[in-house]
């Protein structure tokens, strides 16, 4: 197993946007660091690629049994590790991720963020994958070709539903809490962003989130994440209970970062995460036909 993300195992609440930060040890000649199949029925989008600047180095991405879809020649070339360059990629089977180094390299820093969706018929539509013939009456139904003619392309906003912010910092010597959000009744919280100094080497610390029952959501190496001058964006949503913390294995001190969001939890959102509705909010979703155009993707 390379970087990768246990996507089912921390997917919860979709769409989500998840990062992995870990120092990669690279053996001259080609390297697998990352893989995600096996993931249907998501749709997967490959972003947030950050690398330690380094010449010699070189990246690829090879997608859905195509080999090379993204290619960066030399990681010298890159934008560093406090940016994220412009890779956003979507895939339905397969994503490999690979690095080429001439030479052995120890605890190579880099980092990528996946975004996860359950694909309705319009993100199908969208992407050009077949519909189903059930998806085919539904997209005739709701005027989807017509709807994807005429409209602009906008991208997919992770921060989608927040309508207030709170930002978290803290400079920590020891291992601990750096925020615990008990999310109030009828919202939902979002964490948004995550950024700390970066210590010297790998593994001196690292930056946990856990949701709803789920721990190590994300287990980042503060190695490899951006520094406090910028932010690398992610999407886990809670409707229970956020906590992050401080993994300190090195004894030092941290400054760390995180922002959150908090919004209202929609009608849409629990009929698309399955929640239990009350009988007033079943009869208005059954009144605005809130489950097919969920399932369409206009709700």
């Amino acid at each position: 197993m390379g970087t990768e993300i246990d996507i089912r195992r921390v997917l919860k609440y979709p769409p989500e946007s998840f990062l992995s930060a870990t120092p990669t040890d690279l053996q001259a000649g080609e390297n697998k660091v990352a893989e995600y199949t096996g993931f249907a029925p998501y749709i997967l989008v490959l972003q947030g690629f950050s690398f330690n600047r380094t010449s010699g180095l070189g990246f690829v991405i090879d997608a859905d049994k195509v080999s090379r879809v993204v290619e960066l020649a030399d990681l010298g070339s890159v934008k560093g590790l406090d940016k994220e360059e412009a890779i956003k990629l979507p895939i339905t089977l397969i994503g490999t991720m690979k690095i080429t180094a001439p030479s052995a390299t120890t605890a190579y820093q880099w980092r990528h963020r996946v975004t996860v969706f359950r694909p309705t018929v319009l993100l199908k539509m969208q992407l050009g994958l077949q519909l189903s013939d059930e998806e085919l009456s539904l997209a005739e139904k709701y005027g989807l070709p017509r709807l994807l003619s005429l409209a602009k392309p906008t991208p997919y906003d992770i921060w989608e539903g927040i309508e207030e912010w709170r930002t978290v910092s803290a400079s920590l010597s020891s291992s601990g809490t750096l925020c615990r959000v008990l999310v109030p009744k009828g919202k939902k919280v979002i964490l948004a962003s995550v950024s700390a100094t970066r210590p010297s080497a790998s593994a001196y610390a690292y930056l946990t989130v856990s949701r709803d029952g789920t721990d190590d959501v994300l287990n980042l190496d503060l190695y490899c994440l951006p520094s406090l001058d910028w932010e690398a964006p992610v999407r886990v949503v809670s409707l229970e209970k956020l906590e992050v913390k401080l993994d300190v294995r090195v004894s030092g001190t941290y400054n760390v970062r995180v922002t959150y969001g908090i919004g209202r939890l929609t009608l849409p959102d629990k009929v698309r995460w399955g929640l239990d509705l009350t009988e007033d909010e079943r009869r208005v979703a059954e009144e605005e036909n809130l489950y097919e155009k969920v399932r369409v993707g206009l709700a």
